[in-house]
């Protein structure tokens, strides 16, 4: 249900982000500074949907980031963020449904998320026309984009994954699996019968099955301590994937394997991102 977690209002030196919280706290301020345009769209189920547009004067490329579940696009990608600005590209920051200030009720790990995120895509194409777009998202985010890889724009030039699971089946299910200790095939029956009166089905390998036929280059980020989204998912993903692709595991938990490597990763995306992107 409806809820997010800010780095700002949260005591970070509690969290997984205690040995970067001096660099993210500094980075979130600098992009508290930064003007940028209130976009939104409505879903096909009728919801209004909010994101943060930073234009960068005349830029033709556009990194369009899908945060994670129960978080703020700032909380994921605010060190990185400011490295795309100055490298030229404009900035697209969804907050997806049930987050922040866009509408809804329900979380779908990734199911309508990513149906919001083709129509994303489409209003970038119509309102803002870029030649080149990069898609980053990291863990609910990361899957959203997986999901619709086998259906992006042919301007989507690359795609960034950063600790995504396979399919929402499978998530909740690891998720009932890690908490209670227990099998929850019972579980699972009853939160399949409560998705399907919600409007939403847990598919299985959903995010998965779609990279099979993903022909968009892929760069794959996933820690190697993660409890939340394991790294038997990531490597499911990218052995899964039929495009041109790369992976980096860095020793990090969950959804800080950009911080913890945050200069061998970009140093890697960077070569990687100059092939496809201008």
């Amino acid at each position: 249900m409806k809820k997010e977690v800010l780095l700002t209002d949260i005591d970070l030196s509690k969290t997984h982000y205690k040995p970067f919280m001096n660099m993210v706290i500094k980075n979130m301020n600098i992009f508290s500074m930064i003007p940028y345009y209130k976009v939104s769209i409505t879903s096909l189920d009728g919801l209004k949907l909010y994101g943060r547009y930073y234009k960068n004067k005349d830029s033709k490329k556009t990194l369009v980031f899908f945060h994670g579940y129960h978080a703020d696009p700032l909380n994921n990608v605010n060190t990185p963020g400011l490295k795309f600005l100055k490298d030229g590209y404009n900035l697209l920051l969804i907050t997806e449904r049930a987050h922040g200030n866009s509408e809804g009720k329900y979380i779908t790990f990734g199911v309508k998320e990513s149906e919001d995120a083709i129509l994303w895509l489409d209003f970038l194409n119509k309102e803002y026309s870029p030649e080149d777009i990069v898609l980053w998202g990291v863990s609910m985010g990361c899957a959203t984009i997986e999901m619709v890889s086998d259906k992006l724009p042919i301007n989507v030039k690359a795609l960034i994954l950063d600790c995504g699971f396979t399919g929402a089946y499978e998530e909740v299910y690891y998720s009932i699996q890690r908490k209670l200790r227990i099998k929850p095939r019972l579980t699972m029956v009853f939160m399949s019968l409560y998705a399907k009166i919600h409007g939403f089905t847990l598919e299985k390998s959903k995010a998965k099955n779609a990279l099979r036929n993903c022909h968009t280059p892929s760069f794959f980020i996933h820690g190697k301590n993660d409890v939340l989204v394991p790294l038997s998912m990531g490597n499911e993903n990218y052995n899964a994937c039929g495009a041109k692709k790369e992976q980096v595991t860095i020793d990090a938990s969950h959804a800080v394997s950009i911080y913890v490597g945050y200069d061998e990763i970009m140093k890697k995306l960077d070569a990687f991102l100059s092939e496809y992107v201008k």
